[in-house]
């Protein structure tokens, strides 16, 4: 679990040999075409102007579909369960489940992201693991981005502008479900996670700057490739399958009924796009022709 909100954060790619972000999808009975957006959870809006075709999408569809639906995010009552969901059990805090040395090491990396702040590690010691791992990682990204802006993302931003547009939104699984996949797993195995991201935390930030700088290229083999290729830090096909595959087929398979009634304009993380059990290769099994948006 060391890099599950890396993943959840920058999963990035497309089809090798495509730089492309944007695709069509028709054919197998479609009325009118579909399109899928890979997004990166940490770039800013102002890239949506680089999209090639996005303003046709927008114009085509009659829904946007997100990973979330972007207004239930934010809604008190779900806010108010995703925090209940980051909080440990009071025997299981993290002072009481990492070793004083471990408990150091988390405490060296986390004061690197967040003294300039004022805050400190025995102040987040009732936040789980995965929790404090999430926050840590997403200052390590943020920084390669230029013009980082929490509030205009470049994913909530797509569906802001569909909604301006007239196009409502949609969300392809709930927001418990992500609260689940992020913080319900074994407190021990959050922490052995959380102590083996900071003790490779150099490691990271400079994998964090190559995905941060290819995606900003749109240069779609390097993400790919750091995405899956173990010895370039890459995950595990065990992790894959809980985080990208699995997710891929529940999304296909809802796809499969949605599209026919409405064209959508699909946005999720561009690490579910690629590969034999990506999305893009899920739907070509179903039947659709999938091919970069002009």
């Amino acid at each position: 679990m060391k890099r599950i909100s890396l993943i959840l954060a920058l999963v990035l790619v497309a089809l090798a040999s495509q730089a492309q972000l944007l695709w069509k999808v028709t054919g197998n009975g479609l009325g009118r075409p579909s399109y899928i957006f890979g997004t990166h959870h940490m770039a800013p809006s102002t890239m949506i102007d680089q999209i090639k075709g996005m303003d046709a999408a927008i114009a085509g569809c009659d829904i946007v579909v997100g990973e979330i639906e972007k207004d239930s995010l934010m809604a008190p009552e779900v806010q108010s369960r995703m925090a209940q969901a980051m909080i440990a059990p009071a025997d299981s805090t993290l002072d009481k489940l990492l070793s004083p040395d471990d408990y150091s090491i988390v405490e060296k990396v986390f004061d690197k992201y967040f003294s300039t702040m004022g805050v400190k590690l025995k102040q987040m010691n009732t936040l789980k693991p995965n929790a404090i791992s999430t926050q840590m990682q997403a200052m390590q990204a943020i920084k390669y981005f230029p013009n980082f802006n929490a509030n205009n993302l470049i994913d909530v931003a797509v569906q802001t502008r569909a909604n301006e547009a007239g196009r409502p939104s949609a969300g392809l699984e709930s927001v418990d479900g992500q609260i689940n996949l992020l913080f319900n797993a074994p407190l021990a195995q959050q922490a052995k996670g959380l102590v083996e991201t900071c003790k490779q935390d150099e490691f990271f930030q400079v994998q964090s700057a190559a995905l941060a700088e290819a995606y900003m290229e749109q240069n779609l083999d390097k993400l790919f490739k750091i995405l899956t290729d173990i010895s370039m830090g890459g995950d595990s096909e065990e992790m894959m399958e809980a985080l990208i595959y699995s997710r891929n087929r529940d999304w296909a398979e809802k796809l499969k009924v949605i599209m026919p009634e409405r064209a959508c304009l699909v946005c999720v993380g561009a690490g579910h796009l690629p590969g034999n059990q990506g999305l893009l290769q899920l739907l070509r099994n179903m039947g659709y022709t999938v091919e970069p948006m002009q």
